[in-house]
């Protein structure tokens, strides 16, 4: 995020705030695998809505070299969650 901001992408930007809500959430999947919790699965799915939805903003308001870093950062967190929400 700090890189962003250092690129000009501002801060109250909606995609910007939900990269930051997307983070805060990873943190907590992080913490549910760790802890091997039923509920990772469904944290997991919530990181890859969130992600999805990161990616989807930040192209859609594309205008600039840093919003499409962050689509594409934001595509990527949320193509990593994926096997976590399929898994078996």
């Amino acid at each position: 995020m700090a890189r962003l901001t250092a690129q000009g992408l501002p801060a109250d930007d909606e995609a910007f705030r939900l990269l930051r809500q997307c983070a805060e959430l990873c943190e907590l999947n992080v913490r549910a695998l760790q802890k091997d919790s039923r509920l990772s699965r469904r944290t997991a799915s919530l990181c890859f809505e969130l992600g999805s939805q990161v990616a989807r903003a930040a192209w859609l308001e594309a205008q600039d070299a840093a919003s499409h870093e962050l689509a594409r950062d934001a595509l990527h967190l949320a193509r990593a969650c994926r096997p976590l929400v399929f898994a078996a």
